[in-house]
């Protein structure tokens, strides 16, 4: 593979990835600290991992009684107490990030950090090393690995470097961990059929397995923090999510509906929520979100999930018009009117009644609430789809001039001027 693949191969937070980074960490640190020992021992005669000619000279209990091991025991006895004070800070400190992510994001962000294989490698390398240190002071010096005891306490030395320069990715990852957009990436993946399906079967038990629930609690918690960045991550992950969903969905069964329902739900839920504190900024990535998954339904060809994003879009641009949002319902009308252009383009000369219906109701809204510039929208978004329906469809064409009708417009159907005498809908 290719470096950038490799890169992006162990970068994934997958054990069978996590390990092998870790086994070339290894490998690459055993490389330095072979290669440091060996300078070493070029440069001074005498260099030894333990002590000097008398190594050579007395068994190792004769050594022992000499007190020739001091050195070494007190050396891995130091290097088994930091080691030991340092996971324990780690852990604390992880926990505590823990905390303060599942506080600002969702409780179910737990569930990432536990599936995080760093965290659970490192510890097992800490683990192994220290009670490696604590059993290699035990028998130093007893004549258990007789001839073999420099290259047991070199092992414990490098076990000790390669435990602290293991830290260093593990902080790199979790310092990742809590960037809303690596969180998001990680939970997205849950949203499957499969999962969904079994939490609406399992919805009237206590659980938390809704897929979409934890991305839900982010978009909550940031609209809080007004932190727009991390609602558009949320609302593009779910976006791309729903593609591969609507690419395996069967529309002939209940069961692949309930699913469109469950999405779009929540979608409208906290929709309506961003209508009733006025938050338009957030609205606008919304309309934008769901643009983008009516659009994947028209390429996929799923009828009812675009009929679902048609409904949802009428709705926020009703509640948007009787709040008096003109920028929201405009941008409804133009998301609305941008899947009739697309349903055109792609030579489908069928647009779903629901559509123009949609469009409609927020005109007539927007005239009873006399918002004129969201009527002169709706007026607009129905010319241009008028226009780029003749000679296709004659039902179309009949349909748009009927609603221009209902809106009390004046047309000229060769140049499409238009003249909207009075806003009030009688």
């Amino acid at each position: 593979m290719l470096p950038e693949k490799w890169k992006e191969y162990l970068d994934k937070p997958l054990w069978p990835n996590r390990i092998v980074f870790y086994l070339i960490l290894f490998i690459a640190v055993l490389s330095v600290f072979g290669i440091a020992i060996f300078i070493f021992k070029n440069l001074f005669s005498d260099f030894s991992i333990v002590s000097n000619t008398a190594y050579n000279q007395y068994n190792t209990t004769q050594l022992s009684d000499m007190g020739f091991f001091d050195n070494e025991r007190y050396l891995l006895s130091a290097l088994v107490q930091s080691l030991a004070a340092v996971i324990a800070l780690v852990i604390t400190l992880s926990l505590v990030a823990v905390q303060l992510a599942a506080q600002s994001y969702s409780a179910r962000v737990i569930d990432v950090y536990k599936q995080n294989p760093d965290m659970w490698i490192l510890l097992g390398i800490y683990i192994t090393t220290i009670f490696y240190g604590l059993g290699l002071i035990k028998i130093i010096g007893l004549g258990v690995l007789s001839n073999y005891i420099e290259g047991a306490i070199f092992a414990a030395y490098f076990m000790g470097f390669f435990a602290f320069v293991c830290l260093v990715p593990y902080m790199w990852k979790t310092l990742e961990l809590l960037k809303p957009s690596t969180v998001i990436k990680l939970l997205v993946k849950n949203i499957t059929n499969k999962s969904i399906l079994i939490f609406l079967k399992n919805s009237d038990e206590i659980t938390e397995n809704d897929p979409i629930q934890p991305i839900i609690d982010i978009i909550n918690a940031a609209l809080e923090r007004s932190d727009y960045e991390t609602m558009r991550n949320c609302f593009s992950a779910i976006t791309a999510s729903t593609y591969n969903l609507f690419s395996n969905l069967d529309e002939s069964k209940i069961e692949e509906i309930e699913i469109l329902q469950h999405i779009i739900l929540h979608i409208e839920n906290i929709s309506m929520h961003a209508v009733t504190i006025h938050n338009e900024e957030m609205l606008d990535i919304i309309i934008k979100s769901l643009k983008n998954i009516g659009n994947n339904s028209i390429q996929l060809e799923r009828n009812k999930a675009e009929n679902k994003v048609v409904r949802t879009l009428q709705n926020i641009g009703i509640k948007a018009t009787e709040q008096k949002l003109e920028w929201t319902s405009r941008n409804a009308i133009f998301a609305l009117h941008n899947l009739g252009e697309i349903k055109l383009e792609h030579e489908i000369h069928e647009i779903d009644a629901d559509m123009f219906n949609a469009i409609e109701t927020i005109g007539m809204c927007a005239a009873e609430q006399n918002l004129k510039g969201v009527a002169f929208t709706v007026v607009n978004a129905m010319g241009s789809l008028y226009t780029l329906s003749k000679g296709k469809n004659q039902i179309i064409k009949n349909e748009i001039i009927g609603i221009l009708k209902r809106l009390k417009v004046k047309y000229d159907s060769n140049n499409w001027n238009f003249t909207f005498p009075s806003l009030s809908v009688r």
